[in-house]
């Protein structure tokens, strides 16, 4: 049977997008509105920290969802949170000193690609082959395929069109193929001349189908994917949104997204890149103050200046909104956890019929109790990429259920988003297992549990005050089901 080949096509001009994403787009621009805020209230050094802490990121993952390098979590949230040296990397590990500098590398072409949005440089054929030079620098070699079909290692030419065709091999086993070397420069013409028509176009539609069609002519060697995603932050920037990651957690979804749209379906990636734009947003609404080298008393000063700042920008409406709007999703998530904890019960009893449940919440009128979970909400808060604000207190639930003498702790919670009071609230989840003797909820003595889930980006719901807890409900209950089935499989698994 003969090999099915999907040929090389012209770049297409956008075609309508299914208003479906158009929700998820109010969303995004919901949430940017809060985040602007935000950076209103910031100095421009601690708005610039932030911005320079997401380009580290995708600076990272970039290479990761390539599979050029890999690099533990743990290294990466130093790396993003402290600078990209071989001194941060070890604090949690190490890392290859060829690595680091690959990341350096895209690293910089980033920042110069902040650059040229700032400058309303528009996109052009030579900007394209600058990103390139830039974010392969530090790449010596890729690997090819000789005429033979041996898998050779290549010298890479940086910034220079390739010279031989290329293809991907999709999912159903087809040959999707690239624009071949002799169209590659009046192709990637075509892609900037439309792109500059494209006025009133969504910043988040308009990057994913940029990114998409930039794709489809894959234009050079190697690095067509790292420039791309470098290419999404142009309109976003432009537009005044944060840059989104395409992360490790991410990549499989990411691929099947890019390969929807060889079928013309963009929505599915433009919702993807809606999702990651609403955790780039979260990401950057919190500022942290850095000590550098500076004595107590200036770092003290830094402290109490930004805390003087924030009182004074404090809108106190705009909080109670965000608070009432957590009260009512609190009440939604009680109610819905208790049923789904007396189906657990009933299923489970059939295997112990002295079987232990309970389900119980607290907010934060309850005082020291809607404190309660701090290390488990701070590492949920992590894994989604936000920073979390815990001093008042939170909205959660809990299921907790012991089986054949073994517990399992559901926990879902509303959390304050951030630093400052822009109204950005957050709905995370943990699940785990108690290690017997340790009670979790005394600080005195406290033995870790084991996780029971590994939430990825968007594993969490944010709402903005001024929005209905019916409006959010659907995403919020879709996330519970979801991660509460994760959770029982995995305890199932280990009761034996």
């Amino acid at each position: 049977m003969a090999e099915q080949i999907v040929p090389w096509r012209e770049v297409a001009a956008l075609e309508p997008v299914d208003g479906a994403v158009q929700s998820l787009l109010d969303t995004v621009d919901t949430l940017r509105a809060a985040w602007q805020r935000a950076v209103d209230m910031a100095s421009p050094e601690e708005f610039a920290e932030a911005r320079r802490r997401s380009l580290r990121r995708h600076a990272v993952e970039t290479g990761i969802i390539e599979r050029l390098y890999d690099v533990d979590w743990g290294v990466t949230q130093a790396l993003v949170a402290e600078g990209l040296t071989l001194e941060a990397a070890q604090v949690h590990g190490s890392i290859n000193p060829e690595t680091l500098s690959m990341i350096r590398s895209q690293f910089d072409a980033l920042e110069y690609l902040a650059e040229v949005a700032r400058g309303r440089r528009p996109l052009s054929v030579q900007l394209v082959r600058e990103l390139h030079q830039l974010i392969t620098r530090h790449q010596a070699t890729y690997t090819a395929t000789d005429p033979l079909g041996n898998r050779v290692e290549a010298a890479l030419r940086h910034g220079e069109w390739k010279r031989w065709p290329n293809h991907v091999r999709r999912p159903d086993g087809s040959l999707l193929q690239y624009a071949p070397p002799e169209q590659v420069e009046p192709q990637v013409q075509r892609l900037v001349e439309l792109h500059g028509g494209m006025e009133g176009v969504h910043p988040v539609v308009l990057a994913a189908w940029l990114h998409h069609r930039f794709i489809c002519v894959h234009p050079f060697e190697d690095g067509n994917g790292r420039v791309a995603r470098a290419l999404v932050l142009l309109d976003l920037l432009k537009g005044g949104y944060a840059p989104l990651v395409v992360d490790r957690t991410r990549r499989d979804e990411y691929l099947a997204a890019l390969d929807a749209a060889n079928d013309g379906r963009l929505a599915r990636l433009v919702r993807l890149f809606s999702e990651l734009e609403i955790v780039a947003l979260r990401f950057e609404l919190h500022q942290p103050v850095e000590a550098g080298a500076g004595s107590a008393v200036t770092v003290a000063r830094a402290y109490v200046e930004r805390i003087q700042r924030d009182r004074r920008a404090r809108d106190e409406e705009r909080r109670r909104w965000a608070e009432q709007l957590a009260g009512e999703v609190h009440e939604r998530l009680t109610r819905h956890v208790e049923a789904l904890a007396k189906e657990l019960a009933g299923t489970f009893g059939e295997v112990d019929p002295a079987i232990e449940w309970r389900v119980d919440a607290a907010s934060p009128g309850d005082g020291r109790r809607s404190r309660w979970w701090r290390h488990q909400l701070i590492r949920a808060a992590r894994e989604v990429n936000f920073w979390t604000n815990l001093a008042r207190g939170t909205w959660w639930a809990r299921i907790e259920i012991v089986v054949l003498g073994r517990t399992l702790r559901y926990v879902v919670a509303v959390q304050r988003v951030g630093d400052r009071e822009v109204g950005v609230m957050a709905v995370t989840v943990f699940a785990e297992m108690p290690q017997r003797g340790a009670d979790a909820d005394e600080e005195a003595g406290f033995v870790p549990p084991v996780p029971l889930i590994r939430l990825s980006s968007t594993d969490s719901v944010t709402m903005v005050g001024g929005q209905s807890a019916g409006d959010v409900w659907p995403e919020v209950e879709a996330l519970v089901d979801r991660t509460l089935a994760a959770a029982v499989h995995e305890y199932g698994s280990q009761l034996g």
